[in-house]
């Protein structure tokens, strides 16, 4: 094999292998988006004969993507005995964190059970609801005071029917949410992609020092 016949064939492989992993990682880095709303109006006029002037006008709006966690002028949910377990869900395993202005909505989802305040920053209001209630009762409170509330079911506060909801400025963010994480099939093709250049540079190299005809063409 001639050296140039060589090096030409050679970068046919390596550039496939190159454009493969571009459009792999391309793909892995793509994100999903989803929601929208889109209003428009439009009005015309004209006459018979057919001839007409029209005008017309549209406007649209679109909003996609989903809100998490609390914040002012949210509304967040707490089950009361879901299922008919003695917790508050959430909020008995974990603190619940909301930001300031965020109103909770506690559902009851069993009976006899209730909400006595235990304890709530220094100028919150948080009266709780003692009354006993049953499934289907909901009661509503929005927290404005930063601080932490800890609260119980009176008929229950012996089997662990405590919580506590937390309000705080700025709420905390997991780890490494919103950046994209490339699947497995993309560092593979990667690694891949590594091992064919390097292969083929090798080969390159081999033919070059040790073999191949190194007579020049005449042109």
């Amino acid at each position: 094999m001639k050296r140039r016949d060589f090096l030409r064939a050679a970068s046919v492989p390596a550039a496939a292998t190159t454009a493969s992993a571009t459009a792999g990682l391309g793909a892995a880095q793509e994100t999903e988006t989803s929601g929208g709303t889109a209003t428009g109006t439009a009005t015309g006029t004209g006459t018979e004969n057919g001839t007409g002037t029209g005008t017309g006008t549209g406007t649209g709006t679109g909003t996609g993507g989903d809100s998490g966690g609390g914040g002012s002028g949210e509304t967040v949910t707490v089950t009361v005995g879901p299922g008919g377990s003695l917790v508050y869900e959430p909020g008995t395993e974990e603190p619940l964190q909301i930001a300031p202005g965020t109103t909770v909505e506690f559902v009851w989802d069993s009976d006899n059970h209730n909400i006595v305040v235990e304890s709530q920053p220094e100028g919150a209001n948080w009266e709780g609801h003692e009354p006993i209630e049953n499934t289907g009762f909901t009661y509503t409170h929005t927290f404005e005071t930063v601080g932490t509330y800890e609260y119980y079911c009176q008929p229950h506060r012996t089997a662990g029917m405590v919580a506590s909801i937390e309000v705080v400025e700025s709420l905390s963010t997991p780890s490494g949410s919103g950046a994209p994480e490339l699947p497995n099939s993309a560092k593979t093709l990667g690694v891949a992609t590594t091992f064919a250049m390097v292969a083929t540079l090798g080969l390159a190299f081999f033919f070059l020092k040790y073999g191949g005809d190194y007579e020049i063409e005449e042109e």
